[in-house]
C-alpha cells in the first residue's frame, strides 16, 4: 500500500494542481456536462450557457491539463473528456454537493443512516415556556 498523500509531497502537489484546473464553475460545468459525451463549442454555449470567449478560455485551460481533447469534424471542433480522474472528481461533487435528497411524505428528515430518521426541527417558540410553572389542572385529570 502506498503512503497517504500528505506524506508524498510530489503527489500532494500533483493533486492541488488537478484541483486548480477544476477549481472554477465554468471549467467544472463543462467537464460535467463532457461526462456524458462529445460536444461541440456551441453547443456546450447554448446548453451551459456560456459565453465562446470564456469558453474557449476554460476549454484551453482543461486541454493544456490533459483533461479535455478536441477533435475537428467537418466545420466544427469536438471536445471529450480524457482524464477520468476529472470524472471521478465530478462524480464526488455531485454526490457531496448536488441536490438534497428529498423529504419523505412523513415530514421527517433522512437521516445519515439508511432506515432510520431524525425528527424535524423544533422551533425555539416551543421552548420559550421550559422553566416555568404550569398552573394546576382543574380538570382532575393528574399532571404527567
Amino acid at each position: 500500500m502506498s503512503p497517504p498523500l500528505g506524506r508524498r509531497p510530489d503527489d500532494a502537489a500533483r493533486a492541488a494542481e488537478f484541483l486548480k484546473r477544476l477549481g472554477n464553475p465554468g471549467r467544472m460545468a463543462i467537464v460535467a456536462r463532457l461526462r456524458e459525451g462529445e460536444m461541440t463549442v456551441a453547443e456546450m454555449e447554448t446548453e451551459l450557457g456560456l459565453r465562446q470567449p470564456s469558453l474557449s478560455q476554460q476549454l484551453a485551460d482543461l486541454r493544456a491539463g490533459g483533461i479535455v481533447e478536441a477533435r475537428r469534424e467537418a466545420k466544427s471542433v469536438r471536445y471529450r473528456l480524457t482524464d477520468d480522474r476529472a470524472k471521478k472528481v465530478i462524480d464526488l461533487c455531485d454526490l457531496l454537493f448536488g441536490p438534497a435528497p428529498a423529504r419523505p411524505a412523513s415530514g421527517l428528515a433522512p437521516d445519515a443512516n439508511p432506515g432510520t430518521a431524525v425528527r424535524p426541527r423544533i422551533g425555539a417558540a416551543v421552548f420559550a415556556k421550559v422553566g416555568t410553572r404550569l398552573p394546576p389542572r382543574t380538570d382532575g385529570a393528574a399532571d404527567a
